[in-house]
């Protein structure tokens, strides 16, 4: 930790550890990305079951 100021300390983390947390992060938004693809696909199937 570095101190900038008697009352305010700031975190410095690795690069290491900036990637990882990106990464996570990237994960995250793919998995919902692909949650709602999936319910899409399905929407359809149903809508084209039904209507045909």
């Amino acid at each position: 930790m570095r101190q900038k100021d008697i009352r305010e300390t700031v975190d410095i983390i690795t690069m290491e550890e900036y990637l990882r947390r990106r990464q996570a992060i990237s994960r995250e938004k793919n998995r919902g990305q692909q949650m709602q693809e999936e319910k899409s696909a399905a929407a359809l199937k149903l809508a084209e079951l039904l209507f045909v």
